[in-house]
């Protein structure tokens, strides 16, 4: 189960959304997601490994390296839209999430991801809890 808390700028209230079933297609979508991250953070550590070891980087390198520094952005509108789709409730979009998330939404969004790639079901530290 997922669950999500957003503001409403509207109604100066907060929405409480839960979503009990994530079907297959959508658990390979986060699967997929999950994967390029881990393998993203995963070459970023190796070229910080070889820099901290006083080795250069190659050009090849170096433009990696500036390529994966610069991915929070893409990652992040990517986690919007995969739990935007996650949610089977019209209210629950890009824009409501822009809109209604804390500063700490990032980790909000992970933490969602997480639990619909079947992570620990909301417990009482869960961001949405009720």
């Amino acid at each position: 189960m997922i669950k999500i808390n957003l503001y409403d700028p509207e109604t100066d209230e907060t929405k409480h959304y839960e979503q009990s079933r994530i079907s297959f297609g959508e658990l390979k979508k986060v699967l997929k997601f999950n994967k390029l991250q881990q393998e993203d953070a995963a070459s970023l550590k190796i070229l910080n490994t070889k820099m901290d070891n006083g080795k250069a980087l190659t050009s090849a390198e170096e433009k990696k390296y500036v390529e994966l520094s610069g991915k929070d952005d893409v990652y992040l509108n990517v986690m919007e839209e995969l739990v935007a789709s996650l949610f089977k409730n019209p209210k629950v979009t890009v824009q409501s999430i822009d809109d209604g998330l804390e500063s700490d939404g990032m980790s909000t969004l992970s933490d969602i991801l997480a639990d619909a790639m079947g992570g620990v079901e909301a417990d009482a530290n869960h961001p949405a809890k009720k």
